[in-house]
């Protein structure tokens, strides 16, 4: 095995915390390895201006990334698995997937709330999520759906100078970051908003012909972590969605099956189709869940 690997990562503080969790995780098993982090600056770094729909989703985050595994630039490069669309380039693959974080969506707020229903009429509500935005309107058609983009802290920040009642933000991204919510209240969002397919989760991509870099990936590999997402990206690959649609998907280990939820909503809010199936752990649990909404016409809300 190599005696050095440059890990690729996003410059943004959430993106470099989860990389250094990666690094202090190998390194735990690989005490003699240098691990050396590449900084890069993605499109969607870029671009905090447009909404990430309009400048080709989420996957700007990741495409000057992978760009760069394949021109062996890095060995190995750390996503939000969120990030990642469900296809990837023929010479890539993810590597391994740490164990996950929190799933699920929170909502922060300058009051405190016991549940959504709390929130007053026409509340403002920061989001840039499509998947957010038609679930929120499916349960409250009155609330006010504010656009906002930017690292973590700065849509809290957008709470004040936007004058919101709140912003949704992945809790994931919270717990990692440590982030000080003095002042503001926390209200998960479990069991309200169905996560985005992989939420919580950390990609480790690499090039499928790196037998060093798999091996070194393969000690902090979570298996009941990829069993889960694995059927979460089957349901949004077979629907042709991609990470910016308005698709929900969460997939969990119960006993030896999994349960898995999938959903699609119209960004208004006005339709959602969603479906519950336990199985076994494999991605045609994701696909079948798929087919029944597609034949229920679910397509037509993403088309």
């Amino acid at each position: 095995m190599k005696s050095e690997f440059t890990v690729g990562t996003r410059k943004s503080q959430l993106a470099m915390v989860q990389t250094k969790l990666v690094v202090e995780a190998l390194q735990q098993h690989f005490p003699d390895v240098k691990f050396v982090i590449k900084k890069i600056t993605t499109q969607g770094d870029r671009n905090l201006k447009d909404s990430l729909q309009k400048i080709g989703g989420k996957g700007v985050f990741v495409k000057e990334i992978e760009h760069q595994l394949e021109d062996q630039s890095i060995d190995f490069a750390v996503h939000s698995l969120k990030d990642v669309m469900p296809d990837l380039p023929n010479d890539l693959t993810i590597g391994c997937i740490p164990k996950r974080n929190s799933p699920f969506d929170c909502l922060i707020t300058p009051k405190p709330i016991k549940a959504i229903t709390d929130l007053p009429q026409g509340a403002r509500i920061g989001t840039n999520s499509l998947r957010r935005q038609g679930q929120l309107l499916h349960q409250r058609p009155d609330l006010e759906i504010i656009p906002i983009r930017g690292n973590v802290e700065t849509r809290i920040k957008k709470i004040a100078s936007e004058h919101l009642d709140g912003v949704v933000l992945a809790e994931a991204g919270l717990n990692r970051l440590g982030v000080d919510l003095a002042g503001l209240y926390r209200l998960t969002l479990e069991g309200v908003i169905l996560p985005a397919t992989g939420q919580g989760a950390i990609a480790i991509e690499c090039r499928k012909n790196d037998p060093d870099t798999l091996q070194l990936l393969s000690m902090i590999a979570d298996e009941p972590t990829r069993q889960s997402v694995l059927v979460e990206r089957s349901f949004l690959r077979r629907l042709g969605g991609s990470c910016n649609y308005p698709i929900g998907a969460y997939a969990y280990h119960d006993g030896n099956r999994i349960q898995f939820e999938g959903l699609v909503a119209s960004a208004d809010g006005k339709h959602l189709f969603a479906k519950h199936q336990a199985g076994q752990p494999d991605e045609t649990l994701g696909t079948k869940v798929a087919d029944l909404l597609i034949s229920e016409g679910a397509l037509d809300l993403i088309q």
